[in-house]
């Protein structure tokens, strides 16, 4: 299995992430992790969720990056 394999599954309440780690012997083991959503916040679990992509893969950067992927939430201009 590819290390940058990773399956993302959008259910009725939240996001269920998939993704295999590969043994000494070839074999694959299966992980998964659930993001649940917040009734009261309906972009805060498609945010985690971001975060946790950027986060599996290392693709965000460090705070000694030159430049950083950023998820950013503004809110509405009704201007």
């Amino acid at each position: 299995m590819s290390a940058w394999t990773l399956e993302i599954t959008r259910g009725d309440n939240g996001y269920k992430l998939r993704w295999a780690d590969e043994l000494d012997d070839g074999s694959d083991v299966w992980h998964e992790e659930y993001i649940e959503d917040d009734e009261m916040d309906e972009l805060k679990s498609g945010m985690e969720m971001l975060w946790w992509v950027m986060g599996h893969f290392s693709i965000g950067g460090s705070k000694h990056s030159p430049e950083r992927l950023r998820i950013v939430r503004e809110k509405r201009d009704d201007g």
